[in-house]
């Protein structure tokens, strides 16, 4: 009996550590938390997970074909407020800045992605269905997710929840030049 008990004790933690991860993956857009917005420098240089993937168009893209230049990748979806709120700047940043843009989108049909894009006049590159691995690797269990890589391949700047302009400007105006 005393078994029997234990297992399910067992089975239940089980179950609720599973919950509690998935629940964390999975925060909704928009929802209150303490590190939104939040800018983050890594301590050490921590290099950039390489990934390829298949463009909006197409065609595929390899963050380790960027090397050399600033490159900002943003964790997004047609459904989250923040990202649609944050596209704009996005965009504008793309054309203002020695800065390659790459939105990835979170695995949302390329049919939805293309009206968005189209409607909001993105020029960026759009990346679509990125692996598991890429979104635990950048760690995008919420959106919209915001990194930095400089040119060495390192990541230069964390940004969890939507971009705040004119801190992120200002952080980008001791780094990377204007066009």
């Amino acid at each position: 009996m005393r078994r029997i008990g234990l297992i399910a004790v067992l089975v239940l933690l089980a179950a609720a550590s599973g919950y509690l991860a998935s629940a964390r993956f999975l925060t909704q857009a928009g929802a209150h938390s303490p590190e939104a917005g939040r800018m983050d420098a890594p301590a050490e240089p921590e290099a950039a997970h390489n990934f390829t993937l298949t463009t909006l168009a197409g065609d595929t893209l390899s963050l380790d074909g960027l090397r050399g230049q600033w490159v900002l990748v943003n964790f997004w979806a047609t459904w989250c407020p923040p990202c649609v709120k944050e596209m704009p700047y996005l965009q504008r940043l793309s054309a203002e800045r020695e800065l390659v843009v790459l939105g990835v989108n979170l695995k949302e049909s390329p049919a939805d992605v293309s009206e968005f894009v189209t409607g909001y006049g993105i020029s960026f590159p759009i990346l679509m269905n990125p692996d598991d691995i890429t979104l635990l690797m950048y760690q995008a269990r919420s959106l919209p997710r915001t990194f930095v890589i400089a040119p060495d391949g390192t990541i230069a700047l964390r940004v969890v929840g939507e971009l705040a302009p004119e801190a992120f400007d200002n952080w980008l105006d001791e780094r990377v030049p204007r066009r």
